[in-house]
């Protein structure tokens, strides 16, 4: 793809002896929701993981607007473990939000939208409060910007997780399995504010294991399982007329 914000080719990971991932190839188009399923332990969220290099992989490239995330080209064509510098200037422009909220439980929930801005981004802290009050506002937060985390419930916690992530101006957002710890009544307030954001044309992806969510939202769903690719499509055809068995016997058990 021409408009590729992201490359990944032949990416493999493994933990000792266990292949997690087995040589994936993947484009994500600017202003792309793509989503990726498959049942546990199918290498998912390591793949998430690997595109901002919070997880070194092996062999492979991901390439971020062209250039090699993680690594860098030596003399003699070696490849190296690029700078802590680089790799953080990279993690700058892709928010992540996790599982687990990861709150500063000492700060408030607008501190901790104002930690980042000011102490990574370098912008003063008057703009930073200005533009972290507006983001709580939009993910329904505003009356709660004085609240410390424990005051709040998973949901509230979890949006202002977003929040968080976006008061950084990323251009991508990755979302690990947003959803997987809250309790089930909380879960459609997180994915209103998902929703919100690939309207507005974020570049998303997100794994998990909301089905409603893949396909309603997503422009493309990724189908993975044992650390590879079985299949990518539309929602449509996914859901309705997946081309592979796995994928078809996959959704036979999640959906029933």
């Amino acid at each position: 793809m021409s408009d590729a914000v992201l490359k990944i080719r032949n990416l493999q990971k493994s933990f000792g002896e266990h292949r997690v991932l087995k040589g994936i190839d993947l484009d994500i188009s600017k202003g792309e929701v793509l989503v990726i399923i498959g049942p546990s332990g199918s290498g998912k969220s390591t793949l998430l993981r690997c595109l901002n290099f919070l997880e070194e992989y092996d062999h492979g490239e991901v390439l971020f607007h062209g250039q090699l995330v993680g690594y860098r080209k030596a003399s003699h064509n070696r490849i190296i473990r690029d700078s802590a510098k680089a790799i953080a200037s990279v993690r700058k422009r892709m928010g992540m939000v996790f599982q687990s909220f990861n709150l500063f439980p000492h700060m408030t929930v607008l501190e901790n939208v104002v930690e980042g801005p000011v102490h990574v981004r370098r912008i003063s802290r008057s703009d930073a409060e200005r533009d972290a009050r507006a983001l709580l506002d939009r993910v329904g937060l505003g009356s709660k910007i004085n609240e410390f985390p424990s005051k709040l419930s998973g949901g509230q916690q979890q949006r202002a997780g977003i929040a968080r992530a976006l008061a950084m101006n990323p251009e991508v957002m990755l979302f690990d399995e947003p959803t997987s710890a809250l309790d089930p009544e909380l879960v459609g307030e997180v994915l209103d504010v998902m929703k919100s954001l690939a309207a507005d044309g974020m570049t998303m992806i997100v794994v998990t294991h909301e089905m409603g969510f893949a396909r309603d939202v997503a422009d493309r769903v990724v189908v993975m399982d044992d650390g590879s690719i079985v299949e990518i499509g539309s929602p449509a055809d996914i859901f309705s007329n997946p081309a592979q068995a796995r994928t078809a016997e996959f959704l036979r058990r999640v959906l029933h």
